[in-house]
């Protein structure tokens, strides 16, 4: 039976999209065959595939089907769930009736969290009504467990260490919101940050893929670029063993 993981955030422009792409990337690269549901109207996960598809950037382990409602989603899943080992759920960036649809379907619900007011206040619902969820649920055992994850994380915030001096050319505020969202929602301790690499995932196809293509190329300069990419396959794999182990974000570790 495959896992299922729902990417939620009632925000859009959250990084929802490029989680699922990166979860995606580690489990294909790591021999794990996935289905990505698109339930975004804007689509962004069936348009990023059609374009890997036109261009060669395409991995056989990774399957892509749109749905636009809760039927969809159950039959999907029930269809694909003997086929592949792992179930990725992209969704829209709003409130929806689907909510409890894919809290239904799901074994673990993640929600990414840029450092930003708005996004902070849509968190902090989302996780009110995962805990509203678990107090209606006649078994709240079987509510699956929710999972904060920083995204689109300034690089000079990435090897910060606790306590130490802001890193420079890094508002005061936008260093002071950074842990106070750690504290209050106590993050996955692996972040999502702004990296080049995750650009070109988004036009070009599955991290794996692009790496294969610059490990292979006789361009001294793209052969330099596979090591960035290996990096970044890296980190999608960390994340996704921190998700699977609930490895959250100590106060002594760098954020």
């Amino acid at each position: 039976m495959a896992i299922v993981l729902g990417i939620m955030s009632s925000k859009g422009g959250a990084g929802k999209s490029t989680i699922t792409k990166l979860l995606a990337s580690a489990f294909a690269f790591t021999e794990n065959r996935c289905l990505i549901i698109d339930l975004d109207p804007n689509k962004d996960i069936v348009n990023w595939w059609s374009t890997a598809t036109q261009t060669g950037y395409v991995d056989d382990n990774i399957l892509v089907r749109p749905a636009t409602n809760g039927n969809d989603l159950f039959d999907l899943v029930d269809r694909h769930e003997s086929d592949v080992s792992f179930i990725l759920i992209d969704t829209k960036g709003e409130a929806s009736s689907w909510a409890v649809d894919l809290a239904s379907v799901s074994d673990v619900l993640i929600v990414p969290c840029m450092n930003a007011k708005g996004d902070r206040e849509r968190t902090q619902e989302t996780i009110d009504w995962h805990e509203d969820l678990k107090s209606r649920a006649e078994n709240p055992e079987r509510i699956p467990p929710l999972h904060v994850v920083l995204s689109r994380v300034k690089p000079n915030l990435l090897t910060h260490v606790r306590g130490t001096s802001k890193p420079k050319d890094l508002a005061s505020r936008e260093f002071e919101r950074h842990y106070e969202i750690i504290d209050q929602f106590n993050p996955l301790a692996t972040m999502v940050a702004e990296k080049s690499q995750y650009r070109e995932m988004d036009e070009m196809g599955p991290l794996g893929v692009i790496l294969q293509r610059y490990r292979a190329s006789g361009d001294p300069n793209e052969k330099l670029k596979a090591h960035h990419f290996e990096v970044a396959l890296a980190h999608a794999i960390t994340l996704v063993n921190n998700i699977f182990d609930q490895r959250k974000m100590e106060a002594s570790d760098a954020a």
